[in-house]
C-alpha cells in the first residue's frame, strides 16, 4: 500500500485526492474528529485502529482549492509542492474514497473532490469507511445500479450491494477499482458508509454506545484536535489506537529499544499544520496520574533517540523540536508530545504507522 502511495503521488499528473467522512445527528458544536466518534458504535471493530483524513482541510490550511486535476496544475508552484508533500504521506486518503484513481466518478459518480474528510474504522478485511461530502445521491445510486448493485432497505436508508462478503465484485470494473471493499455502499447527500461485507455495514450502523462516548477516546479527539494542543494550527489527519491493540496485535515485532512506556488506554498521532509549518502530535490516555508521568519521561527519551527498526537503526526524529507535557482531561490524564518538523525531512506518518515503525509507543501492556 506504501508502494501504491508513492506511485500515485509521483504520477499526481493523473489524478488527485480527497477524503471525507458520514453522519449521525449530534455533536454541533465539537470539532471534526470527535464528531465522528460520536457517529462509530464502541465494538470490537472500533476498538483496533482509526484513519482520519481531511484533504479539504488541507486545501483551506494552504489557501487553495482543488475541484480537478487541472486546478492543482494551475497553482503557484510553493503551493504545488506543499500540498503534494502532504497528500498520502502526512495527510491520510484511502481505498475508499477514490482519490487514488482517476475514472472514479465516471464509474460510481461519486467525486472524490466532493469528499470533504473521511474516517477509515478497523483493519481490513475487518474495516469500513465513512465518507462526508456533498454528493449526488441520485446520480450515484443511478451509477450503482447500472453496474449491477441491488438496492434494499437498510434502517432509514438504501444500501446497495453487489457480489459476496468479502469477495471481488463480480463486475470486473468495480474488482480493478476497489475489490471488495464498495460490495456494500450507504448513499446519502452528505455520506457515504462504504464496507466490504453485510457484517461491517452492520458494525458501521450498529445502535447504542458510540466510542466517542468513551472517556479515553474523548480524551484522545479533543487533544489531537484542540486548539490549546497547539495554537493556530489545524488536524488534517490522525490514527487512534486502542492501547491493547497497539501493543499486542501491531507492536509485537517493531518494540524498539529503550523502557516500555506504562500501559495506556488509548494512544493517537496526529498531524497538524498552518501555511507554513508543520507538526505531529503524540497522545497517551492514561487513568492514573502516577502512571502519566512516568510515561512523560519515557515517551520523551524514546522519542529523543528512537532508532528507526525499518530503516537500519536511523535516528528518526534528529533535529526535530519536541516538547512533551502532561495536561488532566476530566477522569484521565493525557500524555502529549509535540514535534515540529524540520523544512526538510522525509519521514511520512503514513509510512511510519503502516510499517509499524513506531516503537516508540511500546508500552508494557
Amino acid at each position: 500500500m506504501v508502494k501504491q502511495r508513492v506511485m500515485v503521488l509521483a504520477l499526481m499528473v493523473i489524478s488527485i485526492l480527497v477524503t471525507a467522512v458520514p453522519v449521525r445527528a449530534n455533536q454541533a458544536a465539537s470539532a471534526p474528529v470527535e464528531r465522528l466518534l460520536g457517529q462509530v458504535p464502541d465494538n470490537q471493530v472500533s476498538r483496533t485502529m482509526m484513519w482520519y483524513g481531511s484533504l479539504g482541510e488541507l486545501q483551506r490550511t494552504l489557501g487553495v482549492q482543488i475541484n480537478s486535476f487541472d486546478d492543482l496544475q494551475k497553482l503557484p508552484q510553493p503551493q504545488q509542492i506543499a500540498y503534494l508533500l502532504d497528500v498520502g504521506k502526512q495527510v491520510y486518503y484511502s481505498p475508499f474514497s477514490g482519490a487514488a484513481k482517476q475514472n472514479w466518478k465516471n464509474v460510481f459518480g461519486i467525486d472524490p473532490f466532493a469528499v470533504e474528510r473521511e474516517l477509515t474504522v478497523g483493519v481490513a478485511p475487518d474495516w469500513y469507511a465513512m465518507l462526508q461530502g456533498q454528493f449526488a445521491s441520485s446520480a450515484i445510486a443511478q451509477a450503482l445500479q447500472g453496474l449491477g448493485y441491488k438496492p434494499s432497505q437498510h434502517g432509514n436508508g438504501t444500501l446497495y450491494s453487489l457480489g459476496g462478503d468479502n469477495a471481488p465484485s463480480p463486475n470486473n470494473t468495480v474488482s480493478r477499482l476497489v475489490s471488495s471493499n464498495y460490495n456494500r455502499l450507504l448513499v446519502a447527500d452528505q455520506q457515504i458508509i462504504a464496507a466490504p461485507s453485510t457484517a461491517m455495514i452492520q458494525a458501521a450502523t450498529a445502535n447504542g454506545k458510540m466510542i466517542g462516548s468513551d472517556a479515553a477516546y474523548l480524551a484522545l479527539a479533543r487533544t489531537l484536535e484542540g486548539q490549546a494542543t497547539l495554537p493556530n494550527t489545524k488536524l488534517l489527519s490522525a490514527v487512534l489506537f486502542s492501547g491493547q491493540y497497539l501493543n499486542r496485535v501491531v507492536l509485537t515485532a517493531n518494540r524498539g529499544g529503550g523502557q516500555p512506556l506504562p500501559c495506556y488506554q488509548s494512544a493517537g498521532l496526529g498531524y497538524r499544520r498552518d501555511a507554513n509549518e508543520r507538526y505531529w502530535v503524540v497522545a497517551l490516555v492514561y487513568s492514573d496520574a502516577t502512571a502519566a508521568n512516568q510515561a512523560n519521561a519515557n515517551l520523551a527519551t524514546q522519542l529523543g533517540s528512537y532508532a528507526s527498526v525499518q530503516q537500519n537503526g536511523r535516528p528518526l526524529f534528529q533535529g526535530w523540536k519536541i516538547d512533551v507535557k502532561t495536561v488532566p482531561s476530566e477522569d484521565n490524564q493525557v500524555v502529549i508530545a509535540t514535534m515540529q518538523l524540520p523544512q526538510q525531512t522525509d519521514v511520512e506518518l503514513i509510512d511510519l504507522v503502516e510499517s509499524k515503525d513506531i516503537g516508540f509507543l511500546a508500552a508494557a501492556c
